[in-house]
């Protein structure tokens, strides 16, 4: 197993977690469509978690994606508190997304 689908994983249910809390003491419907949107970008990094093994490139797009959407959605329940809650699960998504990129390609192998 590689690092960054160990952190891929640890980062989606982490923000997962985050989300049904959120849902769960949410007092408006702001903060309820936030919970709802991370938990859809974090089952987004669980999905480039899986596929981190095969294609590392596109699963670190899909990682950076998720980390940099999860982080966008806090402001739609406008208050920067929930910012707090989601941040290990951002940092780990982000972090997860950057070790997909520092992994070298490999190169093709031409037939004789």
């Amino acid at each position: 197993m590689k690092k960054q689908f160990i952190l891929g994983l640890i980062g989606g249910l982490l923000g997962i977690l985050t989300a049904v809390f959120v849902i769960i003491s949410a007092v408006g419907n702001e903060q309820t469509l936030s919970g709802v949107q991370t938990a859809l970008f974090s089952s987004l990094a669980l999905m480039g978690a899986a596929i981190a093994n095969k294609e590392t490139r596109f699963a670190g797009w899909m990682l950076i994606f998720a980390a940099v959407f999860i982080t966008l959605s806090v402001p739609l329940a406008g208050s920067l508190n929930l910012l707090f809650l989601y941040m290990p699960a951002v940092i780990i998504l982000g972090i997860a997304g950057v070790l997909c990129f520092m992994e070298p390609i490999p190169e093709p192998v031409e037939p004789e």
